[in-house]
């Protein structure tokens, strides 16, 4: 019988993170009858499923499996925050009440199986991990619990923000990056394009530093020159020199002018009409006319609809010249 240890050396191996998951799976085999089975990281940007490794689902399983509302089951049990691995056994109520069981797995021939979310050991959740047996007796108590010891080990695996080659595959091939060490200071990446404003001493990279220190990705629009370009923050701990990555393309921020995109921002920040007005010296009722722009042009049915969508799709202003010394 495989132990936890065994799997957990496999995990935190060299090379990629594809193929020791593929390891990791094989190893599983010979301690519990998979029939199908993945080990599946989430983009850090918008949370979509990136597969590491997977075989035996269909396409139409895998669907359901990757799907929001397969997620949103997921957030319902807890199991994003407990990192526990749960079979269909162990599901609170009539297993056959959880739609994933009865409408999926069961058709497509699955007995029993096992689904566990996979937290990095600074606690974030990053991706999980799936198994799918015939066999009603398999995953066996014991191999849960050999499960359940490797979820940070999986985790630390399948975390994009350890992999600088993934870092920098997403963030383009038309972005420009450069590194910042942990007091904020630029570093050169070698074989990357750098830019002007990511030059030493900018504005934007105290920005860039300022938002890496408070969360753990970000992503913003900066205004330069009569353009605009798509920020995003990342840290990585790909290695000790790199506390963060920060790349810039170029963005077309759609239908909203510069001054709507101001105003955007500030409402999402919270502010009321009278507020914005205070801060970008105009009127509240030509905030208001804005706010009735923005709203039409982003086919948003309110203010609250229009600042989620903006804080969702990073269309926010990185700085804004504001005059209440905010």
């Amino acid at each position: 019988m495989r132990t936890a240890g065994t799997l957990a050396a496999i995990a935190s191996d060299q090379g990629s993170a594809q193929t020791r998951a593929a390891a990791v799976l094989a190893e599983l085999a010979g301690l519990i009858p998979i029939d199908a089975a993945e080990v599946v990281a989430l983009d850090p940007f918008d949370n979509h499923p990136v597969v590491l490794a997977s075989h035996g689902y269909s396409n139409e399983v895998l669907d359901h499996l990757h799907s929001d509302s397969f997620f949103a089951l997921m957030e319902s049990l807890g199991l994003p925050q407990s990192g526990a691995p749960v079979r269909m056994k162990d599901l609170p109520g009539d297993p056959l009440d959880n739609w994933a069981v009865s409408d999926v797995l069961l058709p497509a021939g699955y007995s029993e199986g096992l689904t566990m979310c996979l937290r990095t050991s600074d606690g974030r959740f990053v991706g999980m991990i799936n198994l799918s047996t015939t066999d009603t007796d398999h995953p066996s108590d014991v191999a849960r619990d050999v499960l359940a010891q490797l979820c940070t080990a999986l985790g630390n695996m399948a975390d994009p923000l350890r992999s600088r080659s993934w870092i920098t595959s997403l963030v383009g091939t038309s972005a420009t990056v450069v590194g910042l060490d942990g007091q904020g200071q630029a570093i050169a990446i070698p074989g990357l394009p750098g830019h002007a404003l990511l030059g030493e001493g900018s504005e934007l990279l105290s920005v860039a530093h300022r938002s890496a220190r408070m969360r753990s990705w970000s992503s913003f629009v900066w205004p330069a020159n009569n353009e605009f370009f798509r920020v995003r923050v990342l840290p990585c701990s790909a290695e000790e020199t790199i506390a963060s990555l920060v790349s810039l393309d170029s963005f077309d921020i759609g239908p909203l002018t510069h001054r709507e995109l101001e105003v955007l921002t500030l409402a999402a920040e919270g502010l009321s009409n009278n507020e914005i007005g205070e801060a970008l010296v105009v009127t509240p009722r030509t905030i208001a006319t804005h706010i009735e722009h923005i709203l039409d042009k982003l086919q948003a049915s309110n203010r609250a609809a229009a600042a989620a969508y903006a804080l969702r799709e990073g269309l926010i202003l990185g700085k804004v010249d504001r005059h209440d010394g905010r």
